[in-house]
Parts: structure tokens; C-alpha cells; sequence
């Protein structure tokens, strides 16, 4: 069996039909989701490239140092590629910067180059029994290159409208803070965006076609997830202008196609994250998990044998001075913002209610300060927990209700502002 991931950074699942979009043209994914299994609770645990990419080949969380605490490095742990090559497996590496810095050549490719990379990394494989290519799509964050025929798409002036002059496309919008009233400009984003993941779907629609063309689809299993989200102005950021993990960055895309479609359209709800990737790939080939991996496999939960491989996934990212750390629950979403220095004021943590507040509008926090305190000893205790060596010995998370009493969690028109 072959296992090719494909790695889109920036693919925000909230543009996607299979992920509950209904306005953005995705048919190709779509399709790719019902002939697989789609992960609907895939959480990033330290949402920049770098550090997922450690965590996906470590197994292990490499969440940002706190204060003077050294930056964990990828050699603490054996990597994926290193794991394979050792046992005869192949591995390529196709695309964008890797766990060792930047691609062979020092250049990032385009999509075009990425697709015919990508293809000739598998027809070189096609004689082994097992081998692995990764390949790092390039990133969807702006600025953005979309046809115009697909942006006509989005910005087509609406025919009882004529007067109206017709939004632009915004192709280049800089990172950093959004006026959320001004309504012109967070629809010129979205729709922006929206156009440039229906090209990127049609293109890897065309790159699932190739393969079928090839051969090379029948004993492949096919992976295609995003190393992180966006933020597009949903809390009035745009791009990494703040490490604020919210719902837009956090949440991931991961659909997993089985050689043969099996297990096709099954749904798992279950909480995953980067460090399942290591132990799910090396049971595919029949290899042994290292002992001190972090993650856990996910084939009980793409056959169904599982409910959950975990309680509660934990989350961290700094920008400069400044952190923000997370820990979500199939029920609740808790954020903690900390500081190094005394740069200013920060916001305060952060509680919603899941999955009825998907896209984190009302917090709820002062409803539920015990709460709110033991997430936060439980996450606090689980980094810690990730940054000793051997096997993780995470914190237990003590019973959390799920339902709010009656008159809390409001409409998000009558949402607190509390700790902001």
C-alpha cells in the first residue's frame, strides 16, 4: 500500500460542503469525503508550520515555550521519514519548507509544479509494496492568484441589484486587525477566499483524476488535511496578526480515502489531532509505535471499533510576546491568553459553549468560573505533562457538564463581554 497526504495550509474548514458550507463550490472534496471518512473534530495543537509539522512526525506535541523555556526540537523524538527509511519503506517530500528547513532545491513551487512533483514521486514508488509521499501543498493564506472566470463566480453583480456598484475582489489583504462593521470589506474577504478554494478543489480534482489516469489510485491511501486554519476576520483578525485560537485557526481538515473506498462515508466525531498521524500511518504499514509517541492511532475510529482516542485536545501558539493556549471538549472550548512581558493589556479567558457556538461568539466564562478554572489546571498540567520524556501522562479531566442551565448561552446578539 502507497499513502500519499496532501497538506493544504490555510484550508479553513468552514468553506468546504462537506464541513456544513452550503454557498462554496467544493465538488471535488466533497466527493472525496463520501468516498472516505471525514474527521469532523481534527484540532491543531500548535497551528504554524513548523510545529505541526514536528507534532505530525514526532508523534509527540511541540507546544511553544513559556517564558525561558527552551524551544522542543524534532530530534527529542525519531521522525516519520526516519521511521520509514530504517524499515525499507520509501518516503518523498514534495512542496514547501519541511522539518529540516526548506525543499532540496531552496524553492517553493506553485500548484502546478507541486501536482507534477507529486505524481512523479509515485510513479517512482510505483514498484514498491509500501512507501510514503508528503507533499505540502501551497498555502492558501493570502495573497491569493485566482482565475477570473472562478472569481466572476463570487462577484457577479446580482441582476435586482444594477445600481449597486459590484464588489472587487480583495486578492492582497495584509495581516493584522479587521473592522468587523465594515461589512463591504468582510464580504470582499470571504468571497475572496471562498473563490480561491473552489480553484484549489478543482485543481485537486484534477490531480485525483491523474492518478486514476495513472493507475496509481488503486492500492493508495489517500490523505488530504490542512496543517492549519485562517482567520478571516471572523474575530477581526486577518491572517496571523494574533495568536488568538479560535475556532477559524484551530479546526482542521481531514479526509482520509481507504484503498477500495472503504469504510466510505462514515463521519468520526471523536477529538483528534497531528500526533494520531505518526502511529495511524506506521500501523498502515505494519510497523511498531515508539513508546514515547504522544498521539494514537486512528483506525479504531475509521473502522468503528472506537468512540474516542481522547478526553479533551490542548492547543498553544505565540506570536513575539504573546501566547494564547487552548484546550477543547466535545462540549466546551476554553482559551487562556498569557503574556511574557508587560507589553499591554490581554484579553481574557475565553469560554464557549460546543458545538451549539461553532464559530465562538458568545462567552459564557462568568457563568462558570469553577469550570473555567479546572480547564485551566487541566491544560496548564497537560503541557507540562507533554514536555517530559517517555510516554505521555496527561492530567485526568474530572467530570464537565454539558449542558448549560436554562437562561445561559444566550443568542449570540446577547453575548457577554466578559474577561475581553
Amino acid at each position: 500500500m502507497k499513502v500519499l497526504v496532501l497538506n493544504v495550509p490555510g484550508l479553513h474548514g468552514g468553506y468546504l460542503g462537506c464541513y456544513g458550507n452550503e454557498w462554496i463550490e467544493t465538488p471535488h472534496l466533497d466527493r472525496l469525503a463520501a468516498q472516505g471518512v471525514l474527521f469532523d473534530q481534527y484540532y491543531a495543537d500548535c497551528p504554524d508550520a513548523a510545529g505541526e509539522q514536528r507534532s505530525s512526525w514526532t508523534g509527540r506535541y511541540h507546544f511553544p515555550a513559556s517564558g525561558k523555556a527552551p524551544e522542543p526540537t524534532a530530534e527529542q523524538a525519531s521522525s516519520l521519514p526516519r521511521l520509514l527509511q530504517d524499515q525499507g519503506i520509501g518516503f518523498a517530500l514534495v512542496g514547501g519548507p519541511g522539518l529540516s528547513g526548506f525543499p532540496e532545491d531552496g524553492k517553493i513551487p506553485g500548484q502546478e509544479e507541486t501536482e507534477r512533483r507529486c505524481l512523479a514521486a509515485l510513479e517512482q514508488m510505483a514498484g514498491r509494496e509500501y512507501g510514503l509521499v508528503w507533499v505540502d501543498w501551497p498555502s492558501l493564506a493570502p495573497p491569493w492568484e485566482v482565475p477570473e472566470e472562478v472569481l466572476d463566480r463570487y462577484f457577479a453583480a446580482d441582476a435586482e441589484e444594477e445600481e449597486a456598484e459590484p464588489l472587487a475582489p480583495w486578492l492582497d489583504p495584509p495581516a493584522g486587525a479587521l473592522d468587523l462593521s465594515d461589512d463591504i470589506a468582510l464580504e470582499r474577504l470571504q468571497n475572496t477566499y471562498a473563490a480561491a478554494v473552489t480553484a484549489l478543489d478543482a485543481r485537486l480534482g484534477g490531480l485525483l483524476e491523474e492518478l486514476e489516469e495513472r493507475g496509481l489510485g488503486s492500492d493508495l491511501l489517500l490523505c488530504v488535511m490542512s496543517d492549519r486554519g485562517l482567520a478571516l476576520g471572523e474575530h477581526g483578525v486577518v491572517g496571523d496578526g494574533r495568536p488568538w485560537l479560535h475556532e477559524e485557526v484551530l479546526h482542521r481538515v481531514l479526509l482520509v480515502r481507504l484503498p477500495g473506498d472503504g469504510e466510505a462515508g462514515r463521519r468520526v466525531f471523536a477529538l483528534t489531532q497531528p500526533v494520531d498521524l505518526l502511529p495511524t500511518v506506521l500501523e498502515a504499514f505494519g510497523l511498531p509505535v515508539p513508546a514515547e509517541v504522544h498521539g494514537r492511532t486512528l483506525w479504531p475510529l475509521v473502522r468503528g471499533e472506537a468512540e474516542q482516542v481522547r478526553a479533551y485536545a490542548c492547543a498553544g501558539r505565540r506570536l513575539e510576546e504573546t501566547a494564547e493556549w487552548a484546550l477543547r471538549t466535545p462540549e466546551w472550548g476554553f482559551i487562556l491568553p498569557e503574556s511574557a512581558a508587560a507589553a499591554g493589556p490581554l484579553r481574557g479567558p475565553q469560554l464557549y459553549v460546543k458545538p451549539d457556538d461553532r464559530w465562538e461568539v458568545n462567552n459564557v466564562l462568568q457563568h462558570h468560573l469553577d469550570l473555567a478554572d479546572h480547564l485551566e489546571q487541566v491544560l496548564r498540567g497537560f503541557v507540562e505533562a507533554s514536555r517530559r520524556p517517555g510516554p505521555l501522562q496527561p492530567p485526568e479531566l474530572r467530570g464537565v457538564p454539558g449542558e448549560l442551565s436554562q437562561g445561559e448561552g444566550k443568542p449570540a446578539t446577547e453575548a457577554t463581554s466578559s474577561g475581553d
